[in-house]
């Protein structure tokens, strides 16, 4: 799946405005030392039509004080707090990965309180605030009604008009998927709504189950009311891409580690026909997000039974 926006060109770069979007963009570009008369053409085009979009990223380092809200899964819930999106309220998550990293119920537990626009120093605290033999392998009850992730099946690979063969891509590792703490609960098939093709999609879809978001925090100026939202990017589901928060030794403050390059777009769902259409919806209705972006997937997804297994890594060869 691909985000695309045409963004007409000024006739004088004087005449640029510059969004959130262009700004987290610039700063995206900059740690990724492109060269700066690239960075400065981005004055040479109207950015106006991006004020209702975000632009998150993530970038390999330790993050701290502010920086540590611009990147990984703290800067996703950063961007969804600028935006108006925020709520404290329960969402529903559901997230299509074409990897999956050596994930634990914290990593689920961020992600899904970024969804809400936290910006992570609450999962942060409670996590460093448990002994050790207090830490939560198993997903909450929240997690477990609120949060699907979607990951093809072996027999989906096998049945698909590429079958193994085509699946290289495709990655999780078998160590991981049995390894404790790892939220196999909230793993569901992955199964493309065109018969027979895999899928390389990165998506987030979320749904608030709130009748208004909490406010922007710009004092709710921002337009963005509706009851959805969607992330179109690269980053799947891994600390890698989005993210750890630990502390940092030397400061002693959160420190949100992070290894992988990635960036994607958020994208809000507006319009009383988009309201109504989540009034009454159950987990499974996706009908929100129509005419807005597409679900790849067959909704709902169905839950790994007794012998199923994920795709492997390893079954490629």
């Amino acid at each position: 799946m691909v985000f695309i926006i045409d963004l007409p060109r000024l006739d004088k770069a004087a005449n640029h405005s510059p969004t959130d979007f262009s700004l987290q963009l610039k700063h995206f570009l900059q740690a990724m030392e492109v060269d700066n008369k690239m960075i400065d053409s981005l004055s040479n085009f109207d950015f106006s039509r991006t004020a209702r979009l975000g632009f998150v990223n993530s970038r390999p380092g330790g993050h701290t004080d502010e920086a540590i809200n611009g990147a990984g899964h703290c800067g996703l819930a950063a961007t969804i707090s600028r935006l108006g999106l925020a709520t404290k309220g329960q969402v529903q998550v559901d997230m299509i990965c074409a990897s999956l990293g050596s994930i634990k119920t914290e990593l689920v537990e961020a992600m899904y309180n970024a969804c809400r626009g936290d910006d992570g120093v609450k999962s942060y605290s409670a996590r460093a605030g448990r002994k050790l033999s207090d830490k939560r392998l198993n997903p909450s009850r929240e997690l477990k009604d609120c949060f699907r992730i979607y990951f093809p099946t072996s027999k989906t690979i096998s049945d698909s008009r590429g079958g193994k063969g085509a699946a290289g891509t495709i990655c999780l590792q078998r160590k991981w998927w049995h390894s404790p703490g790892f939220p196999r609960e909230l793993v569901r098939d992955c199964v493309n709504t065109r018969d027979g093709l895999l899928m390389h999609s990165k998506v987030i879809f979320v749904r608030r189950e709130d009748e208004e978001a909490e406010g922007s925090s710009d004092g709710g100026s921002n337009p963005n009311t509706g009851p959805a939202w969607a992330y179109v990017g690269s980053a799947n589901l891994s600390e890698s891409a989005w993210g750890r928060v630990v502390k940092d030794r030397k400061s002693g403050k959160a420190k949100l580690n992070i290894r992988n390059w990635e960036c994607g777009i958020v994208i809000p769902v507006q319009g009383l026909h988009t309201q109504e259409a989540s009034k009454g919806g159950s987990a499974a209705d996706l009908s929100v997000f129509k005419d807005v972006v597409p679900v790849p997937m067959r909704v709902p997804g169905r839950v790994y039974g007794l012998g199923d297994e994920p795709w492997f890594f390893d079954a490629a060869g």
